[in-house]
């Protein structure tokens, strides 16, 4: 064999080789740490279930996944963060409800452009400190109608669904809150606690330790049915009080999971998506759940699709009608549908 030949048979199995370890190398996703960016605050139900859910993710992939809080622009300056990373499953947006405000609020891509991995959810409330003047949700809303605009409520931001949820009670009650954003509903738990505000519009999960040990008194459940909270026996929900805002509430509740761009490969999806369900099948998750009181969901792919684009729907449209939606979701080509459940 001529010279010529050895270099030209070299190089073949040269080229086998780097093609063979490639193929492998994407084959063997994760080889390396994954990076979790959280788009809200410390404290709030997203942090804490990103936190967990990673935690036993990690026995599943092989791999350390590594959580950041990225908060600031309504969830968007995290999820920009993993959008502009590169799309190969090695950049993790820790993500809720919120997301499907991106497109209304102009900042991030929309619903159409990512892939969900929903866990589950909690139902959304009204709460104040135990020793609260406002008693009861009716105490409440007699006084801001008394005083338009006196009554604070605390939320997670301007434009997300705690503040949407408020807004749209205060407007079926013909009554005007002083809305006060913060950066996730951890801080506006402790602006709370602090006497800054006077209530506060979160979700249950993230309160249910201080209603347990009696430091929180729940006055409204923010959803379509009214919930049953340890030692404060059922509470009633928005819509038994005000019967004309059903349908309004339906396809709008709190969801906490993850996402991935929608263009990641197929094959690291995949492998996502079994560890996810792993982690959310696992005996503490199940445990974490009840305590908490999250409605499991465990749902992924096209169904999990489906109902995001349902939401940003019903989210975007509904956020225009009360004023807070930055961009017109007509102009960005979301459908108005309808309200059926």
């Amino acid at each position: 064999m001529n010279s010529i030949a050895i270099k030209a048979t070299g190089l073949f199995v040269f080229l086998i080789l780097f093609t063979s370890c490639n193929i492998l190398k994407k084959d063997t996703f994760p080889n390396r740490d994954i990076k979790v960016v959280i788009f809200s605050s410390k404290g709030g139900s997203t942090d804490r279930w990103s936190r967990h859910l990673s935690s036993i993710m990690e026995k599943e992939l092989g791999v350390k996944m590594i959580c950041e809080n990225v908060p600031g622009s309504l969830g968007g300056k995290g999820a920009m963060k993993v959008w502009n990373s590169p799309h190969d499953g090695y950049s993790v947006l820790g993500s809720s409800e919120s997301s499907v405000f991106f497109g209304v609020n102009g900042v991030a891509p929309m619903a159409r452009d990512w892939e969900f991995y929903i866990a589950g959810g909690s139902p959304g409330v009204l709460a104040v400190l135990k020793e609260s003047e406002f008693v009861d949700i009716h105490k409440l809303i007699d006084t801001a109608h008394q005083s338009p605009g006196t009554v604070s409520v605390g939320n997670s931001g301007l434009g997300k669904l705690w503040h949407i949820k408020a807004k749209q009670f205060a407007v079926a009650a013909g009554v005007e809150f002083r809305h006060v954003p913060f950066n996730g509903s951890g801080p506006a738990i402790d602006a709370l606690f602090d006497k800054k505000i006077d209530a506060i519009s979160c979700s249950a999960d993230e309160i249910y330790d201080y209603v347990r040990n009696g430091k929180i008194n729940v006055l409204l459940v923010n959803e379509l049915d009214g919930f049953e909270f340890d030692g404060l026996g059922y509470v009633e929900s928005a819509t038994e009080l005000f019967p004309t805002i059903k349908q309004t509430y339906t396809h709008l509740f709190q969801w906490i999971g993850f996402m991935l761009p929608a263009d990641v490969p197929n094959n690291v999806k995949e492998k996502f998506d079994k560890a996810f369900m792993s982690a959310l099948n696992s005996p503490e998750s199940k445990e974490l759940m009840i305590k908490q009181k999250i409605q499991w969901m465990g749902v992924t792919g096209k169904e999990a699709k489906d109902i995001i684009l349902k939401m940003e729907s019903n989210a975007s449209w509904i956020a225009k009608e009360l004023g807070v939606a930055r961009e017109d979701p007509a102009v960005l080509g979301i459908q108005k549908i309808t309200n059926s459940p």
